[in-house]
């Protein structure tokens, strides 16, 4: 499985200019000044870039530091970690699996059952709406929801299968 893979003159024509200088160029954007900080709704969060999901409403964090925050991906192999040198407070990034993107920040005071808070900016994802009992749910909320039963405690995100980091197989157009 390869990730997809694009030159910055094809990003920059997909993406305007804040979503680029997030995912591209590993910039921050400012606390509150995004429209997914303080959202309730229910629905999936994706990439900007590819349209990998990512992260499942139901695993939002409200804890109002001014961006969205999530405790679990919405499956084992949609972000990655890596180790940040340019992040003064934090040096551990969150990357898209499938297109590389910068996403945000991953720190260890979220709560249970990962321990885990991913700090992503809002200019790095997409937000398609569902309805609040919609019978679908990710990976993530099944994991919770197991977690809360007693089922899966310490439950940690799963190391890409792939080597080379593939994103799983979704629609982002990996092969």
């Amino acid at each position: 499985m390869k990730k997809m893979i694009k030159t910055d003159d094809e990003w920059q024509q997909l993406l305007d200019h804040k979503q680029f200088m997030v995912t591209r160029r590993k910039m921050t954007e400012p606390p509150y000044s995004n429209e997914f900080a303080l959202s309730e709704k229910a629905g999936l969060y994706s990439c900007v870039c590819c349209n990998e999901p990512l992260f499942d409403s139901s695993c939002k964090i409200e804890i109002k530091t001014g961006w969205p925050s999530f405790f679990i991906p919405a499956s084992p192999n949609a972000v990655r970690e890596e180790a940040d040198e340019n992040h003064s407070e934090q040096g551990i990034a969150v990357i898209c699996n499938c297109c590389d993107a910068h996403l945000g920040h991953l720190f260890e005071d979220g709560p249970a059952p990962s321990g885990l808070r991913y700090s992503i900016n809002s200019l790095a994802l997409s937000f398609e709406e569902r309805e609040e009992n919609a019978v679908q749910q990710s990976q993530a909320a099944q994991a919770v929801d197991a977690a809360q039963a007693g089922e899966a405690k310490g439950w940690q995100p799963a190391e890409p299968t792939e080597k080379e980091g593939g994103c799983g197989g979704g629609s982002c157009g990996c092969n």
